[in-house]
């Protein structure tokens, strides 16, 4: 298969301690691909779910990553670090017979739950913490907290949908709470988890964070190991076609399932040509269907996937009242790729 031709998602379980982009670096020496991307940044210190697109579907890469996601997280009570999470530097501390004395009585965890369900469910505000990748005059935001600036930044509105916390457990000499959070893009869990605590008159820090689904995508959806590809990969003379031909025949995940909440529309023949020239078509409302029904009328999304032979062929802009086309959003193939695709 053409470099040109290797197109496809997968689902990588990303291990601690590495970040986002050396998961996408690893991938370029297994299978000698160079466009490769990620949908959805994860913390060095966070484990689970990183869905990477190879080749044509990497333009689809921020549709996927734009999708609600579901967190586990597991936090420690009375200590915060200037991180919000367990790499960082213990920053402040509350009196651990205090500390001790609310949890026993039951108060903190009652105070917890009322919060969590008073304050931090539907659309919230937060600040995005100074170790981020959030870019201030093309600068990000972890750069100016390690030289020891503080920056001023603008709140930003996530939505959580739902959020479920577990007992305290004493662990160690620690207290610590497990905690399920769904919620949109944008959010930070270990920002989350400071507010919670501090509207508490408390202290917390993120010790583990796993993202377990993006949109219809699961981590148990049959995951990437990155070691278990490396042993084979070196235990086979580096072979790459071997590393590719492994992922497309047993990893490849259906980009039209990871999609599949974007409303479609199956194009003819004609109208297949027309997109991959980048032509303007006439769409049949009564054509455009959701994942459960016909639309008919008023779309939630202005996004619909154009589809050829279950083939996502391209994304179009539509007026979602009125369902009329109004340009292209994204093409994935040419007339060119489609001679490809369609003559092999």
């Amino acid at each position: 298969m053409a470099d040109s031709q290797f197109s496809g998602l997968i689902l990588v379980d990303k291990p601690k301690d590495i970040t986002s982009f050396s998961v996408i670096s690893r991938l370029r020496v297994l299978t000698g691909i160079k466009k490769i991307g990620h949908c959805g940044t994860l913390d060095p210190f966070a484990t689970g779910l990183l869905p990477v697109v190879f080749g044509r579907y990497t333009r689809l890469a921020k549709y996927i990553e734009g999708q609600t996601k579901h967190y586990f997280v597991r936090f420690v009570l009375g200590k915060a670090t200037d991180t919000q999470d367990l790499t960082g530097k213990v920053i402040a501390e509350v009196d651990n017979k205090t500390l001790t004395a609310r949890i026993l009585s039951g108060e903190l965890e009652k105070s917890l739950n009322d919060s969590l369900e008073q304050n931090f469910l539907g659309e919230i505000e937060q600040t995005p913490p100074m170790y981020s990748a959030i870019k201030i005059k093309g600068k990000p935001l972890y750069k100016y907290a390690r030289a020891g600036q503080e920056v001023e930044r603008k709140k930003r509105q996530v939505f959580i949908y739902s959020a479920k916390l577990g007992p305290l457990v004493k662990i160690n000499d620690e207290w610590e709470i497990e905690a399920k959070i769904h919620c949109s893009k944008g959010t930070y869990i270990r920002t989350l988890v400071d507010d919670l605590a501090k509207s508490v008159k408390c202290l917390a820090y993120t010790k583990e964070l796993r993202r377990v689904q993006i949109g219809n995508l699961n981590i148990n959806h049959n995951p990437v190991d990155l070691d278990e590809l490396f042993d084979l990969f070196n235990s086979n003379n580096r072979d790459k076609s071997l590393i590719k031909n492994i992922l497309t025949e047993q990893f490849f995940y259906p980009i039209e399932q990871a999609m599949q909440d974007f409303p479609f529309y199956v194009l003819n023949s004609k109208q297949l040509i027309d997109v991959s020239y980048g032509r303007k078509i006439l769409l049949d409302p009564v054509q455009i269907e959701t994942r459960y029904s016909h639309a008919k009328t008023n779309l939630e999304s202005d996004i619909i996937r154009l589809n050829y032979q279950n083939e996502i062929i391209a994304l179009a802009k539509i007026n979602p009242q009125t369902l009329e086309f109004e340009g292209y959003e994204k093409v994935l193939y040419t007339n060119q790729d489609l001679k490809n695709l369609f003559n092999d």
